[in-house]
């Protein structure tokens, strides 16, 4: 998807926003649709998208769409970005 559709779609608001949360040594990981294949009963509407801490430890989040995974993936991660370390 070119930037600017990225950008009219909210999409890298969103992933900057969820950026913005992150504690100290934290990484988004990725989001994706949460289907398990092609076939019909197979296909999900839900998005998931994660992070990892430098300890291994990672926190996911779901939504209806990509944007709405990543701002619950951003409610997940501001309470953690209180600690230095990222522990919690």
């Amino acid at each position: 998807m070119p930037i600017d559709r990225l950008e009219q779609s909210g999409l890298n608001r969103a992933w900057i926003d969820a950026a913005a949360a992150l504690p100290l040594e934290w990484r988004i990981e990725g989001v994706v649709c949460t289907s398990t294949g092609l076939r019909p009963e197979q296909r999900l509407d839900r998005w998931r998208a994660w992070a990892a801490g430098p300890k291994g430890d990672k926190i996911e989040a779901e939504g209806d769409g990509p944007i709405a995974a990543l701002h619950a993936l951003a409610r997940e991660l501001r309470p953690l970005r209180g600690s230095a370390s990222g522990d919690r």
